[in-house]
């Protein structure tokens, strides 16, 4: 069994997301679970080989997410693709786990396919005013398709939350629901979103919760869980 898919036997997998700035190592909380490194904070994104270290030396430390975000999708900046896809191939070469918009793999799907197994594919919903259900079951399907580890969805749509949380329980590949709203992202860990990004070094989205909350909830679930099977 892999590291992450050890991981998701004691869901949600904390992921402490880090706004990278300048390839500068830190050690993280010892509640951090996983960390994610933001790319897309940097100035000039390059994929050199100090950045190849970079990434290494988090991958040998945590287990890795590296994100180059989309600025359609709520990325820091506008990012080349040509440069994005470079900058994953190499962290995926180096152990880590890569996050691809399902936009991007839809409209762009021979250039970043190859990178697409094993991945987490995700969508981040910043609009109220589309079909949900039509969106998030062509991405599902698009990331069964790739045989990616993840689907991940972000919104600000909160009158979907209860929706999605139903659906990720009846899916057959792993989904993650990330609201915006910090209530519905504590309900959403209750109940069992296999994963949670949480702040430490400034945040990356709207709604992020520190680490330290994180924590306090998730050992408030398993405390919940146990109490169940008595």
């Amino acid at each position: 069994m892999s590291t992450w898919g050890k991981l998701l036997l004691n869901k949600p997998i904390l992921v402490c997301a880090m706004p990278v700035r300048r390839l500068t190592y830190q050690y993280l909380p010892a509640s951090c679970e996983a960390v994610e490194l933001r790319l897309d904070y940097m100035d000039d994104l390059e994929p050199s080989q100090e950045l190849k270290r970079f990434i290494e030396d988090y991958v040998s430390h945590y287990p890795t997410i590296v994100t180059v975000r989309e600025y359609s999708e709520g990325g820091n900046r506008i990012i080349n693709p040509n440069i994005k896809h470079k900058v994953l191939s190499v962290s995926r070469e180096v152990g880590a786990l890569v996050d691809i918009e399902a936009s991007l793999l839809m409209n762009n799907p021979s250039m970043f396919e190859e990178l697409a197994e094993n991945s987490i594919v995700s969508r981040h919903v910043f609009k109220s005013d589309i079909n949900f259900y039509e969106l998030v079951t062509k991405d599902i399907e698009l990331a069964k398709r790739y045989r990616a580890f993840m689907y991940k969805i972000f919104t600000v749509n909160e009158n979907e939350i209860l929706n999605l949380l139903d659906l990720m329980r009846k899916v057959d590949i792993n989904m993650a629901v990330i609201p915006r709203n910090p209530i519905h992202r504590v309900i959403s860990i209750m109940m069992g979103t296999p994963i949670m990004y949480c702040s430490v070094k400034g945040k990356t989205g709207p709604g992020q919760l520190n680490i330290g909350t994180c924590s306090k909830i998730k050992l408030l679930r398993r405390s919940l869980l146990t109490l169940g099977t008595e």
